[in-house]
């Protein structure tokens, strides 16, 4: 009864945000759009008045070394223009991110496709796989997009190209066929296996292999099978063992039974959601977000909560816009049914599921590091680090950067560059040239 209930929450949820951003909010946003527009004049004049308030208030505060000096915000809550820019922004249409670089597809299968950077540096024989999870995600998680700040470095794939890597290729899942809903582990491994055997034709190289998340570990299972599908090995927030320590996906799996997952899918057509991926990534660690506190409980509560936010002159409306063009509409591909009852009975048994018991992982010889984040509730240090021991690869390193969450790892600056903490993508790809299988051979 639980996974039915909660089939027919998480359908309402889905139902009633929808009616939400394609029924009421464009009503709202044309009207803020008339009254801006309309009350031109007033408006402004209002807002130049507060403004030189505020900055009254403010100065002497400032002088004295306060950073964030009281009655600034709550002037900005009640500047009409800033109430109606809010309607504006909060009402927005949001299309889904698109990637930062052109692709074509390269090879695909019925259930992932393949995609290659078209963006030529040169170089075809030091070929690297970015691996995007089978959690609804696109491209983008690997080349995302901050296209109203294009001087931000914030895409994966192009820091492979500018770091000697080439092709460089993006792994995504495709939205499951009907005829597909039970396909499971192995069918999906398979998926991975040939991506990678397609790269060795080509190239005549194996590639590198970068496993974002779930696609880490998922790698990990692909290469107890395939141990020479990889050149070098990084597992980037991926919680190969989910069972140590204090998680996110620990806490979630031990909150609910198999069997009810069994039923969620069952009355759910046998997949799980894409959008509701996306918005579960928002009720992981801002519950509020779309249903609202226990003690406010409804949507209107998440709205309110923007306001507050947008009354920081900080707030910036183009970088809120990017991100959850990314976080809430980046959603294209459903889980078949198969494999996310295998993806939870890992959280659930850990090495121990079913899935993937017999997965020798002491086949495992390539060179092979982590990153993990030092915010990342999801695969915190010791989930990434568990396979160091249980691998027999001679190479290894655990790279950390504690500035990062879980999506951080991927996409931000803190992560990608290396202005910010010595653990980052530029120190990882240098730790994957130097340890390329091939120009270990030409050393030896």
């Amino acid at each position: 009864m639980k996974g039915t209930l909660g089939s027919i929450g998480c359908k309402t949820l889905e139902t009633i945000v929808g009616l939400e951003e394609h029924v009421v909010h464009p009503l709202i946003n044309s009207a803020a759009y008339m009254t801006r527009i309309m009350g031109a004049s007033p408006l402004e004049t209002a807002n130049f008045v507060l403004d030189m308030t505020k900055y009254t208030i403010a100065a002497p505060q400032l002088f004295w070394g306060i950073t964030n000096p009281l009655g600034v915000s709550a002037i900005n809550m009640f500047n009409p223009k800033r109430q109606i820019d809010y309607l504006l922004h909060a009402t927005r249409h949001i299309e889904p991110m698109r990637p930062s670089l052109p692709h074509h597809v390269e090879w695909e299968d019925e259930r992932a496709t393949l995609l290659s950077c078209d963006t030529d540096n040169g170089i075809s024989d030091n070929p690297v796989t970015i691996f995007v999870a089978y959690t609804g995600r696109s491209a983008t998680l690997a080349d995302y997009n901050s296209k109203f700040n294009p001087d931000q470095r914030s895409s994966l794939a192009r820091e492979f190209l500018d770091n000697g890597f080439g092709p460089v290729n993006i792994f995504v899942a495709k939205n499951p066929l009907e005829k597909n809903l039970e396909h499971a582990t192995p069918e999906y491994l398979s998926s991975v296996h040939g991506a990678n055997q397609h790269t060795i034709r080509i190239t005549g190289r194996a590639p590198h292999i970068v496993g974002l998340c779930q696609m880490g570990y998922f790698n990990a299972w692909n290469l107890a099978d395939n141990p020479y599908d990889a050149n070098t090995f990084v597992l980037a927030g991926a919680p190969f063992n989910p069972r140590l320590g204090d998680n996110w996906l620990k806490q979630f799996a031990d909150s609910i039974s198999l069997e009810d997952v069994e039923e969620y899918l069952s009355a759910s057509g046998n997949r799980m959601s894409a959008g509701l991926i996306a918005k579960g990534w928002r009720l992981m660690n801002e519950p509020n977000y779309f249903i609202g506190r226990p003690e406010h409980g409804f949507i209107a509560r998440r709205h309110i909560e923007l306001f507050y936010q947008m009354a920081d002159d900080w707030f910036d409306c183009e970088r809120d816009y990017v991100f959850k063009s990314w976080m809430d509409k980046d959603a294209v591909s459903d889980i078949a049914g198969g494999l996310y009852l295998d993806l939870f009975s890992f959280f659930k048994y850990g090495l121990e599921a079913n899935c993937i018991k017999d997965k020798d992982f002491s086949r495992i010889t390539c060179p092979t590091a982590v990153l993990s984040g030092g915010k990342d509730d999801i695969s915190p240090a010791e989930t990434c680090t568990a396979i160091f021991a249980e691998i027999s690869s001679n190479v290894t390193r655990a790279f950390h950067n504690p500035l990062v969450g879980h999506t951080g790892i991927y996409n931000s600056e803190k992560a990608l560059t290396g202005r910010y903490h010595e653990d980052n993508w530029q120190q990882i790809m240098k730790w994957m040239h130097e340890n390329s299988i091939y120009n270990r051979r030409k050393l030896n």
